[in-house]
C-alpha cells in the first residue's frame, strides 16, 4: 500500500520543514542553512540566499547541517550553523546569520577543505525573484563604478551584470533594497535560461577558468549584507481569491506528444496504451548504431495515430552525410516516414546535409539541451523550426522551486520570438529530471530522492508529476509554441509501467496527457494567481473542456467563472490509496476544491 507521500511525490524522502524568522519588517524562511522567500509586506524582495557548492560536473552536492543554534525574537534572530558538503573529501563549513530590527540581514560563510578539491564554484548565491523583471537596479562594481540598469525582461544568453559588489533594486514603487557581497567578485545571470524563476548573483565568474582546484586548508570566506531602505512595516496585500475564467477562441491547440525509446518498439503491450493515449506525436532520439526496430515503431505510430518526430544526435566532428544516409535507408526499408527531424549539432553544414539526404522531411535544429544552449548558438543552419528542452532540477530540486520554475517558460518563448520572429519553436522532450547534461556527468540517483541535475526524479510518476505537466503545458501553450513533448511513455520518467506479471500501471500524468494529445481549439483563459493554479481551456467536438491544476502542497478552492452548467466534473488526486484515475468531483456554488497537486477536468 502506497503511503500518502508516495502518492503525492513518488517517495517517502523526508523534507525538512522551513522555520519562519523575522528581521524588523522582513519575514523569511530558514531551511537547511538557506534563507528563502525574504519578504516585506507580502512582497518578495529577495528569493533566497545560500552558501552553495557546484562540483566539477556542475552538480549541486547537498549541504548537510550537523549542528544548528537558533536564537529568535519578535523582530530579530541569530543563527549559527556547522555542517559539511556531501563531497568525496570532507568539506566542512560554518555559517553565521543575523537579522536585525532595522530590516537588515547579515550572512557570513566560511569553508576550509580537508583535501584538495576540484570544483566549479563555491560561495554565496543570492537570488532575486522573477517579479524583479523590468525593475530598476543600480550596480556597484568591484572597481567602484556605479551603473544604472534594469533587470532584463527578455532572457539574455550571458550575465547582464558583471564585476558586482552590490545590487540596489526597486522592489516596489519607490521602495529600494540593497545587497552587498564581499569576499570575491560576483556576477548576475538570468536563471530562466535553465527554467528557474529567479536571477542569480554568484561568484566565480564565467570568465574565470573552470573547474579549478581549492587547496587543502585554504579558507574561503564570504559575506552578504541585505538591507531594506526606509524599513517601516508595509500593510500586507489583501488575499486574492483563486479564479479561473475561460474566454474566446484563440486558435488551434498545439501538438502534445510523448517521448519513446528504441526498446519500446519491441514491446507489443504498449500498443493498446498508445491507442488509449492518442498523443499528437511520438518523439524518438536516434544516434548512429542505436538499432531501432523500425517495423515495431511503425506499429506504434499506427496505434497512436501520431506523427514521428526524430532527433538525430550526430558526432560533433566529420561529415554527417553517411550517418544520415544510413538512417534514411533504415526508414525506407520499414516504410516509416518521419514528419520532422531535428539534427544536432545544427551548424549550417550539418543542416545542409540533412536537407540533401532527407528531402521530404521538415528539418529543425537548435540543441538537445536547455534554452541557454540554444540562445548561445553562434551559427544555426537554415532550419524549419528550432528546438530545445527543459528540466526543472538544473540548480535545485525543492518541490516549490520545481513548480515556481514553470513561470519562466513564457519568457523563453518571448525571448526567442524577439530574436527569430518567424522561426517556430517545438520544445522537448522535457521532464522534471534532466534527460542529459551538457555540462558533465550527472549525479547518481536510485529514483527515490530529489537530486539536482539527476536523470531520474520520483515525482514524475506521482500526482506531483501530473500537476507539473499541466503547468508546463500551460506555460507554453498560450505563447505560440507549435509542438511540445512531455515525459516518456515508459522508463525512469515514464507515464506507464509494465509490471512483470503482465499488468500495467498508468501513472497520474498518463490520465492528464490522454486529454491533451488530440486536436482541439484553444480558448483563452484568465487565472487570478497563476503561480498557484494552472488552467487551460479547450474546445473539442463543439464542447468546452477546462483543465485546472493545483501547483501547491495545500488544498485550494477555485472559483469557476463564465462557464455554462457543467455536465461532467472529474478530479485526479492522491487522496485515496487506489490506482490513479479520474473520479467524480462536484462543485458547490461554482467553487472547486482541489487537493494538493490535484488536477480537475470540467466539461460543459
Amino acid at each position: 500500500m502506497a503511503s500518502p507521500a508516495q502518492r503525492l511525490y513518488g517517495t517517502d524522502e523526508a523534507v525538512e520543514p522551513a522555520r519562519v524568522l523575522r528581521a524588523g519588517p522582513l519575514t523569511l524562511e530558514l531551511q537547511r542553512g538557506r534563507l528563502r522567500h525574504i519578504r516585506c509586506g507580502g512582497h518578495e524582495v529577495w528569493h533566497g540566499l545560500a552558501f552553495v557548492l557546484r562540483d566539477a560536473d556542475w552538480g549541486t552536492p547537498q549541504a548537510l547541517v550537523e549542528h544548528i543554534e537558533i536564537r529568535s525574537a519578535d523582530d530579530a534572530f541569530e543563527v549559527r550553523i556547522e555542517g559539511r558538503f556531501a563531497t568525496p573529501a570532507p568539506l566542512p563549513f560554518r555559517l553565521h546569520l543575523g537579522g536585525s530590527a532595522d530590516g537588515s540581514i547579515r550572512f557570513e560563510a566560511e569553508a576550509v577543505p580537508t583535501a584538495d578539491l576540484e570544483l566549479n564554484r563555491l560561495g554565496l548565491c543570492l537570488l532575486h525573484p522573477l517579479q524583479a523583471c523590468g525593475a530598476r537596479v543600480q550596480v556597484t562594481h568591484t572597481d567602484g563604478r556605479c551603473s544604472a540598469s534594469t533587470f532584463p525582461e527578455q532572457v539574455p544568453p550571458w550575465p547582464p551584470f558583471m564585476l558586482v559588489r552590490a545590487l540596489r533594486h526597486e522592489w516596489a514603487p519607490g521602495r529600494w533594497a540593497q545587497a552587498t557581497l564581499e569576499g570575491d567578485s560576483f556576477e548576475t545571470e538570468d536563471q530562466r535560461n535553465n527554467a528557474d524563476a529567479s536571477f542569480k548573483t554568484y561568484s566565480r565568474s564565467n570568465m574565470a577558468p573552470r573547474p579549478y582546484r581549492l587547496g587543502a586548508g585554504v579558507a574561503l570566506r564570504q559575506s552578504a549584507l541585505l538591507r531594506i531602505e526606509r524599513p517601516q512595516r508595509l500593510v500586507r496585500r489583501p488575499h486574492e481569491p483563486l479564479r479561473v475564467t475561460p474566454g474566446a477562441d484563440s486558435g488551434p491547440w498545439l501538438a502534445v506528444g510523448i517521448e519513446v525509446h528504441a526498446d519500446d518498439a519491441r514491446e507489443a503491450a504498449l500498443l493498446p496504451l498508445l491507442r488509449e493515449l492518442r498523443p499528437a506525436q511520438l518523439h524518438l532520439a536516434w544516434r548512429p548504431g542505436l538499432g531501432v526496430h523500425w517495423p515495431g515503431m511503425a506499429a506504434m505510430l499506427e496505434a497512436a495515430g501520431a506523427r514521428l518526430r526524430l532527433d538525430a544526435l550526430l558526432p560533433d566532428a566529420g561529415d554527417a552525410t553517411a550517418a544520415l544516409q544510413a538512417l534514411q535507408a533504415e526508414l525506407d526499408a520499414a516504410a516509416v516516414a518521419p514528419a520532422a527531424i531535428a539534427v544536432f549539432p545544427s551548424d549550417p553544414a550539418t543542416i545542409d546535409a540533412a536537407r540533401r539526404v532527407l528531402a521530404r522531411v521538415e528539418v529543425g535544429g537548435g540543441t538537445p539541451h536547455f534554452f541557454v544552449q540554444l540562445s548561445r548558438l553562434d551559427a544555426l543552419g537554415a532550419v524549419d523550426f528550432a528546438s530545445f528542452t527543459t528540466a526543472s532540477v538544473v540548480h535545485g530540486a525543492d518541490d516549490d522551486e520545481v513548480m515556481l520554475g514553470l513561470a519562466s517558460l513564457p519568457a523563453l518563448v518571448a525571448s526567442w520570438r524577439a530574436r527569430e520572429p518567424a522561426l517556430p519553436l517545438r520544445i522537448g522532450p522535457s521532464a522534471i529530471a534532466a534527460r542529459s547534461s551538457p555540462l558533465g556527468a550527472q549525479p547518481p540517483s536510485d529514483g527515490t530522492r530529489r537530486i539536482a541535475l539527476a536523470a531520474v526524479d520520483p515525482r514524475s510518476r506521482a500526482q506531483f508529476g501530473a500537476a507539473w505537466a499541466l503547468g508546463h503545458v500551460v506555460g507554453l501553450a498560450q505563447h505560440g509554441v507549435q509542438a511540445l513533448t512531455l515525459l516518456s511513455l515508459r522508463g525512469a520518467q515514464g507515464i506507464v509501467t509494465l509490471e512483470s506479471g503482465g499488468g500495467v500501471t498508468r501513472h497520474p500524468a498518463f490520465h492528464l496527457l490522454r486529454q491533451l494529445g488530440r486536436p482541439a481549439r484553444r480558448l483563452s483563459v484568465q487565472v487570478s494567481q497563476p503561480q498557484r493554479i494552472a488552467a487551460l481551456a479547450l474546445q473539442r467536438d463543439g464542447r468546452p473542456l477546462v483543465v485546472i491544476g493545483n501547483l501547491g502542497p495545500e488544498p485550494a478552492e477555485v472559483q469557476l467563472e463564465g462557464l455554462a452548467a457543467a455536465s461532467r466534473q472529474l478530479a485526479l488526486d492522491a487522496s485515496r490509496d487506489e490506482a490513479p484515475a479520474w473520479r467524480a468531483a462536484g462543485t458547490a456554488d461554482r467553487t472547486l476544491r482541489l487537493e494538493p497537486y490535484a488536477v480537475a477536468l470540467i466539461e460543459a
